[in-house]
């Protein structure tokens, strides 16, 4: 049993397709609201036609469902909506980024909606982040949000996304016991669960996913993924929220019930995807490994059912001497018959011709960094190193995205590899196999519409597993041919990539 305390309001469309994933995923209660338009500071109509279509979703759902009411404390109207929310069963509050005056940039007109929200034994869900780069206009991190909450103490507030960069979370809400955090919506990366855990206890983590934005299964193995108790496990995934929300057992029944009576989920015979194409080795810089070194890669590849991994060394992404870190990678990797190694290479390295000879000859291919180190695949001075590459036969991984870039450390520079970039190269590069990793939905689609005729151009599905639509729609449109496994390890999990996948091909 699952209950997401953080959905939003599909397109009424896809009404029918949320709730299927919603019973295949085991999620019995979706909580969710609607943001309308999705402005920043959204007017009275636009929250009150938010509220209306999330009624509607609920009553729609029979029972699988309850709502936030969507409230701007900008507003005037706010608590007339608020109350015309409740008699319509709301279960709850939801703000978003219109918590400061657009001009002063004050909080003060929150604490009156905390506490309207508390008289009326509501709790209040927050969105807040912590971005590397300037936080949205209106936007909260958790340190204002525990602000808020010790002004309001006898108010339940919900912190959602954990700050986002939920590691800078950590510590600010101990000494606040009317908070909880959610874990929804974020890059489904390792760690978070039981960091989250270790710091609050397991009585104040709650399960969300942000769906559809989000798969609900890419969220919901943070959590059974995670090294945690079943205890444990069952109070994030939804004992939690069901005390906090009043929900009794008749309440979850009558859900079970509606997601029995649903229809059957198309499916799409998945690949076995014993091939691993997005994969690291060794330790980075800002992050820990728990396979550092290959022979426990090894291992842990061969608990996780996967034959071969071309595999990267995480030590060599931002070494100076790059051709003594490939070196080292692929003696260390020489014992290993899981790994095959991929080869650092820099193509704006004066020395490049050197680097490519040397792994040429001790490499099944070669690995590059546009994202991580700053550069354009497109660019003409590139074009050299491209056409070597080909000429020795010698395959690219080409990392267009690493982690959520969102949330990098301050001190680092990475840029965003555009469709147009990206098509633009693929059109024109010398013949030779290509697979591309980290690409998000929307890059994958754009270059398989673009370039539908190359099919030594691969993508790893690491991105599309993320949200709930976009892997089945490309394999509809574009087959299975086209896609690698990436587990993109050591940030995810070795199994979660193909769980998540497995269970969109169901959905």
């Amino acid at each position: 049993m699952i209950i997401d305390i953080h959905t939003h309001v599909p397109a009424e469309a896809e009404w029918p397709l949320f709730l299927r994933h919603c019973r295949d995923n085991q999620v019995t209660l979706a909580i969710t609201s609607a943001l309308g338009s999705w402005s920043p500071f959204p007017d009275r109509a636009d929250v009150r036609a938010a509220n209306e279509l999330a009624c509607r979703f609920a009553a729609f759902a029979n029972g699988m469902v309850r709502w936030f009411a969507y409230l701007n404390p900008q507003n005037d109207s706010w608590e007339e909506e608020l109350d015309r929310c409740v008699a319509e069963g709301a279960c709850g509050v939801k703000l978003w980024i219109s918590l400061k005056d657009p001009d002063s940039g004050s909080l003060d007109s929150v604490p009156p909606v905390l506490r309207a929200a508390g008289e009326r034994g509501l709790p209040v869900l927050i969105h807040t982040y912590q971005r590397t780069d300037d936080n949205l206009p209106g936007e909260v991190t958790v340190a204002e949000f525990a602000e808020l909450a010790r002004g309001c103490p006898d108010v339940i507030l919900i912190a959602a996304h954990s700050g986002g960069n939920w590691r800078q979370c950590l510590g600010l809400l101990r000494d606040v016991p009317n908070t909880v955090v959610d874990l929804c919506g974020g890059y489904p990366e390792t760690g978070m669960a039981e960091a989250l855990v270790a710091d609050l206890g397991a009585d104040r983590v709650l399960y969300g996913s942000d769906a559809l934005g989000r798969s609900f299964a890419s969220q919901i193995i943070k959590v059974t993924f995670a090294d945690l108790s079943r205890e444990d496990q069952e109070r994030i995934l939804w004992r939690n929220s069901a005390r906090l929300l009043g929900l009794d057992d008749a309440d979850l029944q009558h859900a079970d019930a509606a997601a029995s009576a649903l229809a059957e989920s198309p499916s799409a015979d998945m690949p076995e995807w014993r091939e691993d194409h997005f994969c690291f080795c060794g330790q980075w810089p800002f992050r820990s490994n728990p396979c550092a070194s290959s022979t426990a890669l090894e291992t842990a590849l061969g608990e996780a059912g996967i034959e071969r991994a071309f595999v990267a060394d995480a030590a060599a992404v931002f070494a100076f001497d790059v051709l003594a870190a490939n070196r080292a990678f692929v003696a260390s990797a020489s014992a290993c018959r899981r790994l095959v190694p991929l080869a650092a290479m820099v193509p704006f390295a004066p020395n490049w011709k050197s680097i490519l000879g040397e792994a040429a000859e001790h490499f099944a291919g070669g690995i590059i960094y546009p994202f991580l180190h700053n550069w354009c695949l497109n660019e003409p001075q590139y074009e050299p190193f491209f056409e070597t590459c080909a000429a020795f036969g010698f395959p690219l991984w080409i990392n267009v995205a690493t982690g959520d870039i969102r949330f990098r450390h301050r001190g680092t520079v990475c840029r965003d590899v555009s469709a147009t970039e990206l098509v633009g190269f693929l059109t024109t590069a010398p013949e030779n196999d290509y697979v591309i990793q980290g690409a998000s939905a929307a890059l994958v689609r754009t270059c398989l519409e673009e370039s539908p005729r190359i099919p030594r151009i691969r993508f790893d599905l690491s991105r599309l597993s993320d949200n709930s639509t976009a892997l089945l729609e490309v394999v509809r449109d574009f087959g299975w041919e086209r896609l690698v496994l990436g587990t993109e390890f050591p940030f995810r999990d070795l199994r979660a990539v193909r769980y998540t996948a497995a269970t969109l091909s169901r959905a």
